[in-house]
């Protein structure tokens, strides 16, 4: 099976073998038809623990409460170079964890979300003990036949919500975690920054790309930014991306239009705020940019993917 995906036997013996997350997709998808497990991805999110998020998760257990160690996530995660980003949103009551993953095959993928939801949770389990479940968890999909495993691994969940999340109450983010010391703190985050650096063995294009997509929210994912993110100047970024034939404005387009195609066929945002997300000023703008890379105005693409 993990030939068929793409993936060396030898990753087993290994837990530090990078996977491409679309490699990961493609076994998930196959063990799940092979095992007739609809819930195959839920359950493999379950067997995740703490731990297993290497120096970031030591991170997180040294800050003073639950609410800071939301923050460290959703900061450091980029040097691990996951295909998730978290997003938060105020709720009533506390604050929706919404990990969002990066590529549209993983995005479309039913194993590979509930996974990934379920693995944050733990995490956060892990911080606020095992007989701890989210307030409410929500996945934007359709229901499972059998919601047991789900209500079992999560406590209430939600179908057919807007958005894929949990949510942590008040009192779980005002969790104290104990007596965190800044100074390990402080160098666990250098070790991860460190080790975050641009590599020779990394795919460049795809590690800028990731970037853009994760800072584009933001407004700021410029080159300068990017490199700053990556611990190198402007002209290493540039450079190596030559080296593989790419640019950064190539990879820039690529990444807004993947982005505005998103927020016009899924998403319910006014235009002014899609196009803000994108990195344009005005609508006017962001509208002829859009014609011309679609071939169509944003208000007729959101009618014609919304209307099937």
């Amino acid at each position: 099976m993990l030939r068929r995906a793409g993936l060396p036997v030898a990753a087993l013996d290994h837990p530090d073998y990078p996977i491409p997350a679309d490699r990961l997709q493609a076994l998930l998808a196959d063990c799940a038809k092979s095992a007739a497990c609809e819930e195959f991805g839920l359950l493999v999110g379950g067997a995740f623990k703490l731990s297993m998020k290497g120096p970031l998760g030591l991170l997180m257990r040294e800050q003073s409460s639950v609410r800071a160690s939301v923050e460290v996530l959703r900061r450091y995660l980029r040097y691990q170079a996951d295909n998730v980003e978290i997003r938060t949103a105020p709720q009533l009551g506390g604050l929706m964890i919404m990990p969002e993953l990066l590529s549209a095959r993983t995005r479309d993928s039913r194993q590979m979300v509930e996974m990934t939801l379920v693995m944050y949770v733990q995490i956060f389990r892990g911080l606020l003990g095992e007989g701890w479940s989210p307030a409410r968890a929500t996945f934007a999909h359709a229901p499972p036949t059998d919601h047991a495993t789900y209500r079992a691994l999560l406590g209430r969940v939600e179908f057919d919500a807007p958005v894929t999340g949990f949510l942590l109450t008040q009192d779980d983010l005002a969790t104290s975690l104990g007596a965190a010391d800044p100074r390990i703190a402080q160098e666990i985050a250098r070790v991860i920054e460190a080790s975050g650096a641009l590599g020779p063995s990394i795919s460049v294009s795809e590690t800028v790309s990731a970037l853009i997509l994760r800072l584009m929210p933001d407004g700021d994912c410029g080159v300068d930014r990017i490199a700053q993110h990556l611990g190198v100047d402007r002209r290493t970024v540039h450079r190596r991306l030559a080296a593989e034939g790419k640019s950064f404005t190539q990879l820039l387009e690529a990444a807004r239009r993947e982005v505005a195609s998103r927020q016009l066929t899924q998403g319910y945002q006014p235009l002014t705020e899609v196009a803000a997300m994108v990195g344009f000023s005005s609508l006017s703008t962001f509208s002829r940019w859009f014609r011309q890379t679609s071939g169509v105005q944003p208000s007729e693409y959101r009618r014609r993917s919304q209307n099937g």
